[in-house]
């Protein structure tokens, strides 16, 4: 006869700290479980609006016990818009903000905050439909190394040459001063509708070699003039876009950032440099900071395949800035608490895990921590996404079909009064103009 387990069951209280409330700004969050920001090209033909399967999505996740939602990539300017890496949400217009109000609206029913992830474009990362060149700080394409790929990745590329394209960029052009300040203030203009659609809060999105990264990064900002040259220099693309953007929310509205830890390649931002930027970023009033890894051209950093493979990076963030520091990749809700718990972040953004089982909140708030579809890092999501198709998930039969699923409808809601709704400071004269 075996013998008893005398190994004790999870309980709620084995999770307090994972379980617990945390402020940020005025937003408060009621654990400090996040869903990590995902393309899901679930926005077909990149038309960029919000639809019933993208409402649903995020719906089974809200109701699945996260305390935060944080979107997709929101492309926040018509010119990033033309340069998707397969399918974005847009937001640069009136035309988009029923489609983003609704979905801010379904998450709040369902009983989650919500961020929303908005990106001045993918840069030399991006690609037209129509083959054109997309913009960046220098003329350097990207070329992804096979050493570097995240799991699976290179069997999927060897096995449809066709989508080698897709990790050998397109030559993009050098953006003029003058393209520069019309993007940033494009974007700032957009950032507007995410505040009158009713997001908690606006994350800038500045990791994985997007456009603020290519202006950080000097192996892809070889400029002469003031945008390229010293960190203080290659800084001030992002530097300018979020002022642009604090200008136009307020000093009151809550806006991150995401950032990477690490480009990992050579002549890439180094963590030194990356936290400096963190320092220079919350001084000058960014909210929280919110750490990713890698790029496109490191996807084995950008998609680890162990557990908590960026605390050690998170630790050196959290002793750097005095706002609240959010990591993804720790799956194991034991190593979650125990990360909150040791002072190394503050918040766990959870991303595939998200995929493979949107009642991740629930199952530890219940103490059922064993009850959890974990996810198995095969990347199947994300080799979908890659190759242009809506994401899928191997122990998730249900990704991709919420929208059939009764349970993840929006309820009835009290309807707010425009009067009392979250509204944008004064438009500045340069956005009155533009």
């Amino acid at each position: 006869m075996p013998a008893k387990s005398t190994k004790k069951p999870a309980t709620k209280a084995d999770f307090k700290n994972l379980l617990s409330p945390i402020r940020i700004k005025d937003v408060e969050l009621k654990n400090r479980i996040a869903m990590a920001p995902m393309n899901t090209v679930m926005s077909l033909d990149n038309r960029g609006y919000v639809n019933e399967q993208i409402l649903a999505y995020y719906a089974a996740r809200a109701k699945g016990g996260c305390g935060l939602i944080i979107t997709e990539c929101v492309l926040g300017t018509k010119l990033a818009a033309k340069f998707p890496f397969t399918s974005n949400l847009h937001c640069y217009s009136t035309s988009f903000a029923p489609g983003l109000a609704e979905l801010a609206e379904t998450i709040h029913a369902f009983g989650a905050r919500t961020f929303i992830q908005m990106s001045i474009g993918f840069g030399r990362q991006g690609h037209a439909h129509d083959g054109s060149r997309p913009p960046a700080p220098s003329a350097i394409p990207y070329n992804v190394p096979f050493d570097l790929l995240a799991t699976g990745f290179p069997e999927v590329l060897m096995k449809f040459p066709v989508l080698l394209p897709m990790a050998m960029g397109s030559l993009p052009y050098e953006m003029s001063i003058e393209e520069i300040h019309a993007e940033q203030d494009e974007f700032a203009n957009s950032c507007i509708f995410a505040v009158m659609a009713q997001f908690d809060g606006i994350e800038l999105h500045a990791p994985h070699g997007y456009l603020e990264h290519q202006f950080l990064s000097p192996r892809t900002n070889k400029r002469t003039d003031l945008y390229g040259g010293s960190l203080e220099n290659r800084m001030r693309f992002l530097v300018e876009v979020y002022l642009k953007v604090r200008e136009v929310v307020g000093p009151d509205y809550l806006v991150g950032m995401r950032l990477s830890a690490d480009e990992h390649m050579p002549d890439g931002v180094t963590h030194e440099e990356a936290l400096e930027v963190a320092r220079v970023m919350t001084q000058l009033g960014v909210d929280y900071v919110h750490l990713s890894d890698g790029s496109y051209e490191a996807l084995k950093y950008f998609f680890p395949s162990e557990d908590g493979a960026m605390l050690d990076e998170a630790a050196n963030f959290k002793k750097a800035v005095p706002v609240p520091v959010m990591v993804p990749s720790i799956h194991d809700p034991k190593n979650a608490e125990q990360a909150i718990a040791s002072g190394k972040c503050d918040i766990v953004s959870f991303g595939r895990q998200m995929f493979a089982d949107p009642e991740y909140g629930n199952k530890v708030a219940e103490g059922r921590p064993q009850d959890i579809k974990r996810c198995k890092r095969c990347n199947e999501c994300l080799m979908r996404a890659e190759v242009g198709l809506p994401v899928r998930c191997i122990v998730n039969k249900n990704l991709g079909r919420e929208k059939y699923m009764p349970e993840y409808w929006r309820p009835a809601v009290k309807t707010m009064s425009v009067q009392k709704m979250k509204v944008p400071a004064r438009l500045p004269d340069h956005l009155l103009h533009h």
